[in-house]
């Protein structure tokens, strides 16, 4: 079990990073939007399965505990069936720079708000583990 909430932090950091990485690429498209023949960068999206595989320490496998037959078993949705069809194209000013402002500001908020979300994880984890060993909170 210690293994597994090792982990969970190795992930949450992971995430962090990732997200913070990807803020500073965007940053960097909105501030060169009217830079002739600059094209707009993105970081390729975290991978959960390649992050447990990075993981340090041995493959630890994360699977959900039935805990009572009340519980639905779940089902699995057919591969693609919420896949994003919006190809990755973006317009072109004559003078060549390809970033849309609203584009990239609105991976910005998402960003910001899977940030927030990862950040709530882990004080939400902290607060969990400090109830358990009888640390007072706050």
């Amino acid at each position: 079990m210690l293994q597994a909430r090792a982990v969970l932090f190795d992930l949450i950091s992971a995430r962090s990073g990732w997200l913070g990485q990807r803020q500073a690429v965007l940053g960097q498209n909105v501030a060169q939007a009217d830079t002739p023949g600059y094209r707009p960068r993105d970081l390729k999206p975290a991978d959960f399965s390649g992050l447990l595989r990075h993981a340090d320490g041995p493959p630890v496998r994360l699977e959900p505990v039935r805990t009572s037959p009340a519980h639905g078993a779940g089902r699995t949705l057919p591969r693609g069936a919420f896949a994003d069809e919006k190809a990755p194209s973006y317009e072109v000013t004559p003078s060549g720079n390809g970033v849309e402002l609203p584009e990239q500001l609105e991976k910005m908020a998402a960003t910001e708000l899977d940030h927030r979300l990862t950040t709530g994880l882990y004080r939400s984890w902290v607060g969990m583990l400090r109830t358990a060993l009888g640390v007072p909170q706050g």
